[in-house]
């Protein structure tokens, strides 16, 4: 391996090393979770490549527990196939044992650049988002796959240049589950984010489902449009300690002209109480849907 790149995190230098024969790591794009994401080359095919490497392992803090999640972050996004999901090519191990992942190159920003600053997302924009990524988790949702973590970092606007056009991708199964784990399952935390997690996630309660990612997905539509989250706090304890105790801030609040069918959609998939929301990310990506097409037809589309 390259030399140590910094002492506090133990990142490691891997400019230059060579996967399996046919990957040379190029540069260093990102780092997040309990792993590093490097710009590799494909050397066959001259593609550029995606790197992920498990950075507890390389810094010597090697527990079975956290190389097993970075391994299962792996089998379960390989379980899923949509192209509103990152692709992941191959997994493996380096000449020293450290597992990798290779994974889809994306050109583009992830949607929490769009939103720098508190700017908003035009209305029928924020729903093409959203109506994408509830696919993308409808695609994990029916092989058992919770995601735990959609946030405006974890959506990836993908520059198509060959097709003239964006796709909106899931990126970052790091904190995926399956279908009715405990959502302290993984550590002693509440899996997620604070202010993007849903109730029960807040709760830790056991018998997680799809309607906690339908959460953090209206959590994130209600963000684009008002530049604000549903819930309040300063800091993630509170946040945390709003959502499993209050309902959220009604969106015409901010955005009194959504009220109706809009503001209704999203409220719902906010709902505080689980069994209020859409039943699943299918259902939740109809609802847009129909709202999208009912505002296109009609020609009222809110474009700020």
């Amino acid at each position: 391996m390259g030399d140590r790149f910094d002492d506090e995190t133990y990142l490691l230098d891997r400019r230059g090393m060579i996967l399996r024969g046919r990957y040379e790591v190029r540069e260093l794009l990102g780092t997040g979770g309990m792993g590093s994401v490097w710009i590799a080359e494909q050397l066959t095919l001259r593609r550029e490549v995606v790197v992920k490497f498990h950075e507890e392992w390389s810094s010597g803090r090697r527990s079975q527990a956290s190389s097993d999640r970075f391994v299962r972050e792996a089998e379960l996004l390989a379980s899923v196939r949509h192209r509103n999901v990152t692709e992941l090519y191959e997994v493996g191990r380096s000449d020293e044992g450290e597992p990798f992942l290779i994974m889809e190159k994306l050109e583009g920003n992830a949607l929490s650049y769009l939103m720098r600053g508190g700017d908003l997302v035009p209305v029928q924009e924020a729903f093409e988002i959203a109506i994408a990524i509830a696919a993308g988790l409808e695609a994990a949702h029916a092989v058992g796959v919770l995601h735990r973590d959609v946030k405006p970092e974890n959506i990836f606007l993908h520059e198509d240049r060959e097709n003239e056009s964006v796709v909106p991708k899931l990126l970052d199964f790091g904190l995926a589950g399956t279908f009715h784990a405990t959502a302290r399952s993984d550590s002693k935390h509440t899996v997620g984010t604070p202010g993007y997690m849903s109730s029960e996630q807040a709760r830790g309660v056991e018998g997680l489902d799809g309607r906690a990612d339908v959460y953090g997905l209206a959590v994130t539509l209600y963000e684009m449009v008002t530049g604000e989250l549903p819930t309040r706090g300063s800091t993630g304890r509170e946040l945390i300690a709003y959502v499993a105790n209050h309902d959220p801030t009604p969106i015409t609040l901010h955005r009194p002209d959504l009220a109706g069918s809009t503001a209704d959609a999203i409220m719902c998939g906010l709902a505080r109480v689980r069994d209020a929301r859409p039943a699943a990310a299918r259902a939740f990506r109809r609802r847009l849907e129909a709202i999208r097409e009912d505002h296109c037809e009609r020609g009222v589309w809110i474009t700020r």
